[in-house]
């Protein structure tokens, strides 16, 4: 296995991710053709705000949008945005921030599809959020057009909906229609958070269809590097989105010249921090247009394969006493469409030995990580959005060691 002798080296040990597509564990595993083309980039020097451009042009070809850019993340892209229309294309409002005076910096957002961890994509900026409704009942559009100032610079919404545990399940909010008609009707750019909304297809470019001025996703979720994001939506907010990049001004100004003049004291972005390889944009580039050629066909190029693999293991682990075994597909209830999974249900186990076992393979080496339910144990062949979660190479590793790892627990 690749880079096994490097982690050795740093005293890392490798983990074998049956879990989920985590950025604390690096994202996603890269396919061949994508850390192929991210390779390629890699060995020999190019003008990043070329590169950018041409592969913002591929991007919004690729998903009919007017223009695209390649971010850091969905992140770095949401604060980019945010800091974009606060201060435009204006050198010294772009240097002023995350001061805001003087500045429309008020992002609306409805209370219930609050996402804490991200709220800093958006203040780090300095723009404050005005959140709306409750976590109980949910948001109105009028609510929302209510709360509309002069002070206001954008309207957020998180496409993912109610992801945190203080809101109610039952509650209402007003849809991504309704915030982009509002949008449109008051002059308020919209801004969409769909960082894992790449399947169905048509997510990549409904939002857009619809009239929203920047949409983002996360290149982990269909196959790109951790390190790269994409931004889709209105060629004003790209072409100031750009400005606001780690190249900036000094790409866009100086060109060439800014190396060999050496200018000074021209970069005025908060976002210098928020630095690319060539390879991040390449690989992003690259596996988006995988992602679209396999999902055209997900039965024959996800699904099928990843069938088999379960299969396997389900022969493969039926010598464990006393175990049931389940393959975990769409045709269960509550299981996204994309995922194939194995249940390794232990029935006179009970929820803590569960996780005993859990870390137990979790101090393995290789790092074994696995997902538990109850008296169960979840092996994800497949990610939510339908990659292969870990290489079948890695098969016969993960049998063994659940066979050894359940039978020293009994």
């Amino acid at each position: 296995m690749l880079f096994v002798g490097t982690y050795k080296d740093l005293g890392i040990k490798r983990i074998i991710n049956c879990y989920d597509t985590y950025t604390l564990l690096g994202g996603h595993i890269l396919s061949d053709e994508v850390r192929a083309a991210r390779d390629e980039a890699d060995t020999s020097f190019a003008w990043i705000w070329d590169l950018q451009k041409k592969a913002g042009e591929r991007v919004a070809k690729l998903l009919h949008a007017e223009s695209a850019f390649i971010p850091v993340g969905v992140y770095a892209g949401m604060s980019q945005c945010i800091a974009a229309l606060m201060a435009g294309e204006d050198t010294e409002k772009m240097r002023q921030l995350p001061n805001t005076w003087g500045m429309k910096d008020e992002v609306i957002i409805q209370k219930c599809l609050r996402d804490f961890k991200y709220d800093r994509s958006i203040t780090v900026t300095g723009a404050k959020i005005v959140d709306v409704g409750n976590e109980t009942r949910g948001c109105t559009s009028r609510e929302i057009e209510e709360a509309i100032t002069d002070k206001t610079v954008a309207m957020h919404y998180m496409a993912h909906g109610l992801t945190g545990t203080y809101a109610s399940k039952s509650c209402k909010w007003a849809s991504a229609e309704e915030m982009v008609a509002l949008g449109n009707r008051h002059r308020i750019p919209v801004l969409i958070d769909a960082a894992f909304q790449c399947y169905p297809l048509e997510n990549f470019t409904k939002f857009i269809a619809m009239g929203a001025d920047g949409v983002l996703y996360s290149s982990k979720y269909f196959g790109g590097p951790n390190t790269a994001g994409i931004l889709v939506g209105k060629k004003y907010l790209i072409d100031a989105v750009a400005l606001h990049s780690f190249i900036g001004q000094e790409g866009a100004s100086h060109a060439m010249d800014y190396i060999s003049e050496s200018q000074p004291a021209t970069y005025a972005s908060l976002f210098r921090g928020c630095k690319q390889d060539r390879g991040s944009i390449v690989g992003a580039v690259v596996a988006l247009e995988r992602y679209l050629r396999a999902m055209k066909n997900p039965e024959r190029n996800v699904l099928a394969p990843a069938r088999k693999r379960a299969k396997w293991f389900m022969k493969t682990l039926k010598v464990i006493p006393n175990v049931e075994l389940t393959i975990l597909d769409a045709k269960v209830e509550g299981v996204d469409p994309l995922k194939i999974a194995v249940k390794i249900t232990l029935p006179q186990r009970t929820s803590e030995q569960i996780k005993g076992l859990r870390n137990a393979l979790t101090q393995q080496d290789p790092s074994i990580w696995i997902e538990t339910q109850a008296n169960s144990i979840i092996l994800n062949i497949t990610s939510f959005r339908g990659l292969m979660m870990f290489d079948k190479a890695d098969d016969t590793i993960v049998a063994k060691k659940l066979i050894r790892t359940i039978g020293k627990q009994e």
